[in-house]
């Protein structure tokens, strides 16, 4: 029988008989697909987690990828079963296999294969899609069927920095995943850095020294570059969807080189900017984030007991330094505020533990897993 949908008052009647469970429970086991972030993939948080991952404590009965999102839930029958899981995703990941072995029966186990991703696709990505993952599972060399999941491919700009998981019910806080924007390798970087020698802003980048002004009087030479550039504050953080339940918060971040090029930056997307400058050169930079706006610290020092922060949306206030004086009269402001700004909120909430608030070292996170997201083709 034929099912019809009322979508905005219109009718939908599907051409194809709809989606059925292929898969077969039998005696030995039984099982279901599932798929995380509300069935959404997204390449940013794909990207910035993929890898190898050392010391990472895993929930009970998980098997598989820390940082998998399509599971197997599985209970088998018998003790000791061979479970052999086959997962694809048309177009963006190449067929993946998983075998692992259930040593309890009566047991769920959860199985997260490592999911054979096109990467270089991923990062291409820069508009929502929809797409299938078709799951296949055998047990002890029976097979029990196949199963697949209708999903929605994100742009690679959005950031899932918030989620209440479907599968277990918990919230996460997925802060981190910024960093992935922080970008030291981009060729953008050493554009910027140039144009901030040409100033004469300063003589040479060495990051840190024995004396903590360097690291600050680099910053300002930054800082001076980004403003002869013109870089303005934007508030464009609209995803390229939303979540269907409300669960996956989320929202759009500019690569540096986006930022640049249109001259646009919000609060994120001027301090990873910011951050990735910072991180070239050896000064070791912090992303600050708050529930509704993020700016960005750094280490003033190696031994990171001191540091400065910028409020970045500053940038591009008022008309274009005529002068390195006028810049660091504002860079002074943009000092001021950010640290006023942490002193009077980021600081006790952080001691209290609410949530929303994070400082994000970049160096920590490259050290926990944390990658670039690569520009293909920049």
């Amino acid at each position: 029988m034929k099912k019809a949908w009322v979508f905005m008052g219109l009718c939908l009647v599907p051409l194809l008989p709809l989606f059925s469970q292929q898969h077969i429970n039998t005696n030995i086991a039984t099982w279901e697909p599932k798929f995380e972030f509300d069935k959404e993939l997204y390449p940013s948080y794909i990207l910035t987690v993929s890898g190898p991952h050392e010391g990472v404590e895993l929930p009970k009965n998980y098997i598989g990828d820390p940082a998998g999102i399509a599971e197997v839930w599985i209970v088998s029958s018998v003790p000791n079963a061979k479970v052999h899981v086959d997962i694809s995703i048309d177009g963006w990941a190449s067929p993946s296999e998983f075998d692992a072995t259930l040593t309890k029966a009566g047991t769920r186990y959860r199985l997260a294969p490592y999911i054979r991703y096109d990467f270089v696709q991923l990062a291409k990505t820069n508009q929502s899609y929809p797409a299938m993952i078709r799951y296949a599972v055998s047990v002890n060399g029976v097979d029990l069927g196949w199963d697949q999941i209708q999903i929605r491919i994100r742009s690679v700009n959005d950031v899932p920095f918030y989620v209440e998981s479907d599968l277990t019910g918990e919230s996460m806080d997925l802060s981190a995943i910024f960093a992935g924007f922080v970008n030291e390798s981009h060729p953008a970087v050493q554009q910027i850095l140039q144009e901030a020698l040409d100033l004469k802003a300063v003589q040479r980048f060495v990051g840190y020294t024995e004396n903590p002004s360097d690291a600050a009087l680099q910053a300002i030479a930054i800082w001076y570059a980004l403003q002869k550039r013109q870089v303005r504050y934007s508030n464009v953080t609209t995803p390229s969807a939303s979540s269907t339940s409300g669960k996956v918060v989320s929202q759009a971040v500019r690569f540096i080189d986006e930022s640049i090029d249109s001259q646009q930056a919000n609060c994120v997307d001027g301090s990873v900017l910011f951050a990735s400058i910072l991180y070239k050169i050896g000064i070791h930079p912090i992303l600050v984030r708050m529930p509704d706006h993020m700016f960005v610290g750094y280490w003033l020092n190696e031994e990171h007991t001191d540091y400065g922060f910028l409020e970045t949306t500053l940038l591009g206030e008022g008309r274009r330094p005529g002068s390195y004086k006028e810049s660091l009269n504002r860079f002074s402001q943009a000092e001021d505020f950010a640290l006023k700004l942490f002193n009077e909120e980021v600081r006790p909430a952080l001691e209290k533990e609410e949530p929303g608030y994070m400082l994000i070292d970049i160096a920590g996170a490259r050290k926990l897993g944390i990658n670039a997201i690569p520009r293909p083709g920049r």
